[in-house]
């Protein structure tokens, strides 16, 4: 076989386009490495994010911090960082750190609503949930300095 260095060329650089299509997609919109979004991911969304992140209440959608999360098409449309993401999640940030936005707080069930779905969320193991998806999409995190500043 007189051509099997090309051959070999040829299957080297077909691997290397498979095995890089997740990162290509994702040179368009940073998001498209997490579609199709998983149905167990989806649910957690729905239950534990969707509230502050979409959420129509009182004919008002509810959009903290630019995040549709509400639907696959609206989170790939307004998620500019999965690794942010993920981040928020391991370091606990969401949904335990969240807030409400003014015009809910003054709403006793609303906050009673939050909290509920904050507890659900750790009860049924949601962030490792979350995170074994992610951990299974995006590349590695980049390591944490030791003593960095917080920004």
């Amino acid at each position: 076989m007189t051509n099997t260095p090309a051959r070999l060329s040829v299957l080297l650089f077909t691997l290397t386009l498979l095995a890089t299509a997740p990162l290509r997609a994702a040179a368009g919109n940073p998001a498209d490495v997490l579609m199709p979004i998983p149905a167990e991911a989806r649910e957690i969304f729905n239950q534990s994010c969707v509230m502050c992140h979409g959420e129509v209440i009182d004919g008002k959608a509810e959009i903290r911090e630019d995040l549709d999360m509400s639907t696959d098409e609206k989170l790939r449309e307004t998620l500019t960082d999965p690794q942010k993401l993920r981040e928020l999640i391991e370091n606990g940030e969401m949904p335990h750190k969240a807030k409400l936005s003014f015009r809910l707080r003054k709403q006793p069930p609303m906050q009673e609503r939050l909290e509920a779905l904050k507890a659900d969320y750790e009860k049924n193991g949601s962030k490792e949930k979350l995170l074994a998806w992610l951990n299974s999409v995006l590349p590695p995190a980049p390591p944490k300095e030791e003593g960095a500043a917080k920004k």
